[in-house]
């Protein structure tokens, strides 16, 4: 409010006195302009009022004389991102003006500023408690106390002889203390020069976009106006952090800035408890780089993080854990890499890629690209692809290529702990000292090899490629055909642009895939499909008028080489009454129609045919694997041991029972089975076994739309 003797608003609070002000300007005839402007206007962010500007004294550090210097030094930091170094915060270093360093508050660092209470033209700065003895003559006290009021108390007589030097009231800006901190951390430049000298500058720094004019700004004006008093410093080419990482805002599920006063704040404790610190910790990080303003939704935890680290438990839990338990440890008994099974050598060629790559995102400061290649990786390639077609290889601990398949998945998830560490610390410090005895926290982040080695196989990473993009479009044959997985199949036809000699080598897996019994690659999809043209009558029309019948008719003739081409989005000539005729993709429609019975699926130069034919034999084998999927979940819902051997009985109709009587071996080997009841001699499941002891679990199933009564007992039991 101004004060009450002010003539015209005393008593007024300054913000309702503008009309009685324009009022009485306009009465004294001095009103050049009275309007109303809309614009943004600071409010006080705890009461809500707008804040007032008005003129105050104040200490001045003169950083406009090193304003070209300041450019400079900021030019050699690499910004992320780079726009915040060259836009705003250079844009603030190019409009630089004196920093005014003063402020008039009661706590904080005093300003080492002495003055003549008689001759303020006689200025005392002093850079030390040593300086501060030596003026006042005597040693500080044991308990000297540099800050307010106990500072003021220090006084001396002028030099001059007229006056006394009384310390300046003021307090210096906090940002200043902060701006300082790469050197007055460890006391210098009283000490500890060797240290800084070692420290300093720092690697990089991580703060919000608001410090643009605080800490970012400090650190680089202090830096700069020391110059060679700090090591390193060269003037032009060092600023004091290398790198800056810029966060910006976290802001409300409808993009609004969390506040208090609006009642939108996110409770962190209490977030954290929900979804765990990992969780939390990876989604801020992977959902979009942090110097990009972000929603939180916290949705959008479970569905991002808290789903991935699920899988990478599962993977662990429930594969490796599970099955090493039976005897599995790394030894020199487990086959090198070069005699492991393609699919072993390709995870590994994956998981040096993403090593490599993680490691060069990190060292970028890009720490959002490198929390998704490693999230990638786990959910697409390892749970996925690798896990899935390597499951059964885990049932057992014996053979090399059960042991190459634990030491490469002990690989896979050692490393991928290490890459995953700085975003999840706890889940995977917890799985690192599982596999390996050691804290992830202190194993080395990438692993060495020799130079000019690598263990990346190009080769071998496209063929797998190849192989995941035919699986693709044979399971979409499959869904044309409306034939289950768990049918075989007689054969699948492949096309793969360029050389298909890689994807030849992984045939089998691709068979095991897609349950079919041959696989073979041929050169080209004309060997699968058969090329039609239909006419556009309506482009023809324009192109060709009253000769376009013979046009369309000629269209229809067209041989195989020319269909193709227009298939491919080329152009041919055709001769029509003697005249040669340009036809265009866009005048023909390609109609593609599967050579004989099999399901043909195209893209991009990739086809497969599926031959869908499934005889008897085909047939039982599809029963036999319906029955195996069936005891697996028994086996699981009854909590069955991986390891438990069963009795199984299952009474089915005669086609059932031929199909399990035929397959009886496999089943057996599948679930674990030391007997196999079928038909008749299973009796009734649900009744006692031949020695009289009750079954462990039963329930009928469906298969194929029959009802089957299933029965297993563990065995011994």
């Amino acid at each position: 409010e101004f004060d009450a003797d002010v003539p015209e608003v005393g008593g007024v609070f300054v913000k309702e006195a503008d009309a009685r002000i324009i009022e009485v300007l306009r009465a004294r005839d001095v009103l050049w302009k009275a309007s109303t402007l809309t614009h943004s206007y600071p409010h006080c962010w705890r009461c809500g009022t707008p804040l007032l500007y008005y003129a105050r004294g104040s200490w001045f550090v003169r950083t406009t004389a090193v304003r070209d210097d300041l450019l400079a030094r900021n030019a050699s930091v690499n910004w992320n991102p780079p726009e915040m170094g060259s836009g705003r915060f250079g844009e603030w270093l190019s409009n630089n003006v004196d920093w005014a360093i003063s402020r008039d508050r009661y706590w904080g660092t005093p300003l080492p500023v002495w003055i003549n209470d008689e001759d303020p033209t006689e200025v005392d700065v002093l850079g030390s408690y040593a300086d501060l003895a030596d003026r006042i003559g005597r040693d500080l006290p044991d308990d000297f106390d540099p800050h307010k009021p106990f500072i003021d108390a220090y006084t001396w007589p002028s030099p001059t002889g007229k006056g006394t030097m009384r310390r300046a009231p003021e307090v210096i800006d906090a940002w200043f203390d902060s701006g300082s901190m790469p050197f007055a951390q460890w006391h210098y430049p009283f000490e500890n020069h060797d240290m800084v000298a070692a420290q300093y500058p720092a690697d990089y720094i991580a703060e919000g976009v608001d410090q643009t004019r605080g800490w970012f700004y400090s650190l680089l004006a202090i830096a700069t106006g020391l110059g060679d008093a700090l090591p390193n410093n060269r003037p032009g080419t060092a600023a004091p952090y290398r790198n800056v990482v810029v966060n910006d805002l976290v802001l409300d599920a409808t993009g609004q800035k969390m506040s208090k006063s609006k009642g939108n704040v996110v409770n962190p404790w209490e977030v954290l408890s929900r979804h765990g610190a990992d969780a939390v910790r990876l989604f801020l990080v992977a959902s979009s780089q942090v110097w990009v303003p972000r929603r939180f939704d916290e949705n959008a935890i479970r569905e991002i993080a808290g789903r991935f680290l699920l899988t990478f438990r599962n993977v662990y839990n429930g594969i490796f854990a599970q099955y090493a338990n039976f005897g599995w440890a790394p030894s020199d008994r487990d086959p090198a890499v070069a005699d492991r099974p393609l699919l072993d050598r390709w995870i590994l060629s994956r998981l040096a890629r993403v090593e490599a790559d993680v490691d060069r995102h990190l060292t970028a400061y890009d720490a959002t690209l490198a929390a998704r290649r490693i999230m990638e990786f786990m959910d697409e390639d390892v749970s996925k692809w690798y896990v899935r077609l390597s499951r059964n290889r885990f049932y057992e601990v014996t053979s090399d290529d059960n042991r190459a398949a634990f030491a490469t998945l002990h690989e896979v998830l050692t490393v991928t702990c290490r890459l995953l560490a700085p975003f999840a610390p706890f889940m995977t410090d917890a799985v690192h000292r599982a596999l390996t005895g050691t804290s992830v926290h202190l194993a080395s982040f990438t692993r060495d090899h020799p130079p000019g080695t690598t263990r990346t196989d190009e080769r071998l990473e496209a063929s797998m490629q190849d192989i995941r993009k035919l699986v693709t479009l044979a399971h979409a044959a499959r869904d044309a055909a409306e034939v289950k997985v768990r049918q075989p199949l007689p054969s699948l036809q492949c096309v793969v642009p360029g050389d298909p000699a890689g994807a030849a080598e992984l045939a089998s897996l691709l068979a095991a895939e897609l349950n079919v019994k041959r696989v073979e690659f041929v050169s080209s999809t004309d060997a699968l499909v058969a090329l039609e043209a239909k006419a556009n009558f309506r482009t023809l029309g324009k192109k060709f008028g009253k000769e376009t019948p013979q046009v369309a008719a000629a269209v229809t003739e067209l041989d195989a080489a020319q269909l193709r081409a227009l298939a491919d989005g080329s152009s041919v000539t055709i001769t029509v009454l003697g005249v040669e005729r340009l036809i265009e993709p866009v005048d023909v429609a390609i109609i593609r129609r599967a050579s004989g019975a099999a399901v043909v699926q195209e893209d991009a130069g990739y086809g497969v045919a599926l031959d869908p034919t499934v005889t008897p034999a085909l047939r039982d084998e599809g029963l036999a694997r319906e029955i195996i999927s069936r005891v697996q979940r028994l086996r699981k819902e009854a909590r069955l041991d991986v390891s438990d051997r069963i009795v199984l009985a299952v009474a089915g109709d005669d086609e059932l029972n031929n199909a399990l009587t035929e397959h009886r071996d496999r089943i057996a080997e599948e679930v674990l089975a030391v007997r196999i009841l079928i038909g008749e001699a299973a009796g009734t499941p649900f009744g006692n076994t031949a020695n009289g002891d009750t079954w462990t679990a039963t329930q009928v199933v469906d298969v194929e739309g029959r009802s089957v009564p299933l029965a297993l007992r563990k065995e011994g039991l």
